[in-house]
């Protein structure tokens, strides 16, 4: 069943990033005939930016911002490559993150284009975006758009009216599909492991015998698994004038999501693909603990510890002096109480719990 929320939580999060693209903004004011949006940035209530825009249909995906000094590493790697137009005042100081042949040609072909757009750069501006349903610009400010933004806005806004002539398919963007295969597979680990979140949250008693060994396994997946998967992406996403954002982004989405993902992976497969015939191991309770936690805005929670005996000293089966239980499981304990636990060897060779009983109260694991 987690493995199935998991799951469905990773393909949620990437329809949702994927449909936040292109969405049309509703029409805040009309300026020189022409509607526009515009939100303002506050911290505070004061103004420290604003992003304003037009409606301009595009063939796909285009944002410029000032180039930076990654974006010459990059380039000189070899892993960015961007279009260059050949007007050097444009070409130092914008990077053009788009790889549709319809948007070179028409960004060597306009020069009226480029000054637009580096106008606003001039102007302090730091990016210029097309949706493929709108043109905005965005900066840092400590006042609400001005008629000189609007004027800045309707130049890029007249100058790319081009791009409507005939729109080509978004399938001339090369880029767009392995783009989406690889944001589909990182943010996927992302969903994977925000399941993995709640299910610890949820859970409420220990699973696998040896928590130590599960996430060492987990941790050793986790670290050759990034070394695959960003050479992987290194390689696919090489030369694009989008690559190296995508690398840098899939290696902190990585980095944050893959170890407790990886960790859930090999406790999950462990268990569902375990087939091996269980041990019954029977142990007397000493006690079961009940233990405090303060959270925020002074909220307690508590978790249940059973305390066994140690095993007697012919018996093979190793198992730790407390084991996390439920709360009804707790209730069952008293001092000197038989207890009875059924262990599967696990598929990787991960012991786990795959039910523990005391009295007529039994937990089987999730």
């Amino acid at each position: 069943m987690w493995i199935a929320f998991r799951l469905i939580l990773a393909i949620i999060g990437f329809a949702i990033r994927q449909l936040s693209r292109g969405k049309q903004h509703a029409t805040d004011g009309v300026f020189e005939g022409i509607g526009y949006f515009e939100k303002v940035l506050k911290n505070k209530r004061r103004p420290v930016g604003f992003v304003i825009g037009m409606e301009r249909r595009s063939p796909t995906w285009l944002r410029c911002h000032a180039e930076s000094s990654a974006d010459r590493f990059f380039k000189w790697l070899g892993v960015a490559n961007e279009v260059q137009t050949g007007d050097a005042s444009f070409d130092d100081l914008v990077y053009v993150t788009c790889d549709h042949p319809y948007i070179h040609a028409l960004l060597i072909e306009a020069p009226e284009l480029r000054a637009a757009i580096r106008a606003a750069f001039e102007e302090g501006y730091k990016r210029v975006m097309f949706n493929g349903a709108t043109v905005a610009i965005e900066r840092e400010a400590d006042h609400e758009p001005l008629q000189r933004d609007f004027e800045l806005l309707k130049r890029i806004h007249t100058a790319s009216a081009r791009l409507e002539d005939e729109v080509p398919s978004r399938l001339g963007d090369l880029f767009l599909w392995k783009a989406l295969l690889v944001e589909s597979l990182i943010w996927g680990v992302g969903g994977y492991a925000i399941g993995a979140a709640i299910e610890l949250f949820v859970l409420d008693a220990d699973v696998h015998v040896a928590h130590r060994q599960l996430i060492g396994v987990g941790l050793t997946l986790a670290v050759a698994a990034f070394v695959v998967l960003i050479a992987l992406i290194v390689l696919s996403m090489r030369g694009s004038s989008r690559g190296h954002r995508v690398i840098v982004e899939s290696a902190l989405v990585l980095l944050i999501g893959l170890p407790s993902a990886a960790i859930q992976i090999v406790g999950d497969t462990n268990r569902a693909l375990d087939d091996a015939p269980p041990t019954v191991v029977t142990r007397t309770a000493s006690q079961c603990e009940v233990r405090e936690h303060r959270r925020r805005r002074n909220r307690r929670t508590y978790s249940y510890h059973l305390w066994i005996q140690p095993a007697p000293e012919q018996s093979p089966s190793v198992l730790p002096r407390s084991i996390e239980i439920t709360r009804e499981l707790c209730t069952a304990v008293a001092p000197g109480a038989s207890v009875e636990l059924t262990i599967g060897p696990g598929r990787w060779d991960l012991a786990w719990y795959r039910q523990i009983r005391v009295g007529e109260t039994m937990w089987i694991a999730p």
